[in-house]
């Protein structure tokens, strides 16, 4: 395996596979406002990206009677109520206790809100992998460039020692703004196309990224 000190995480669509709880979530708020749902599946996929906001433009959303912000804490709490129909990657946690006992040190980087963030990861009992855990302050799923980057000033970690593993070309920024490696995997939020358009390994499953790392 190269020397990669570090293994920072994705959260959503990356370790927690809530692709299809999320796509059901957004067409029962749309319905509710009496906008069309999703076209498809697909359109979700080669449509969803950060900043959320921007997505929910253009699905419909027009901020005239409510902001932004209430919707993002009306989806948050709806999202918590249904968390319990979602599951860990079936082969996630088998690599996390592979990476742990490898002597990789374990991170979590995410944007979401920092105490939903773990009480989510406490739901699956997998906290005990991880040295950090890093959500954001707020609940409007923007970017988390600058939480991992205070993460590695603040800790002095060298960047090279690290690998990013996530589903969307915005963990991808996140890598590059961190100037660490980055692995993603196309079982989240993004279509593979999307990914693969961005030059860097993709992974179909989370043993294939344990694959990559060893061969690295």
């Amino acid at each position: 395996m190269k020397n990669y000190s570090y293994v920072l995480w994705d959260w959503n669509g990356t370790l927690i596979d809530d692709l299809q709880m999320n796509i059901d979530l957004e067409n029962s708020m749309l319905r509710q406002r009496n906008l069309p749902p999703l076209p498809s599946k697909e359109f979700y996929l080669e449509n969803f990206d950060f900043p959320i906001l921007d997505f929910y433009h253009l699905i419909g959303y027009t901020f005239e009677n409510e902001t932004y912000e209430e919707v993002a804490e009306i989806y948050a709490a709806e999202y918590e109520k249904r968390l319990a129909t979602t599951s860990l990657f079936p082969d996630a946690e088998n690599v996390l206790d592979a990476l742990s006992k490898s002597g990789s040190r374990q991170v979590i980087i995410s944007a979401t809100e920092q105490n939903m963030l773990l009480s989510q990861i406490e739901r699956y009992g997998i906290s005990k992998y991880f040295e950090s855990i890093l959500g954001t302050d707020n609940k409007l799923g923007q970017s988390k460039v600058q939480t991992a980057l205070s993460w590695l000033r603040e800790n002095e970690i060298d960047p090279k020692t690290a690998v990013f593993i996530g589903d969307t070309l915005h963990d991808l920024e996140t890598a590059k703004a961190l100037g660490c490696d980055c692995i993603l995997t196309s079982r989240g939020h993004f279509s593979k196309k999307r990914l693969l358009s961005a030059g860097v390994p993709v992974a179909d499953s989370l043993d294939e990224v344990m694959e990559m790392l060893v061969k690295k």
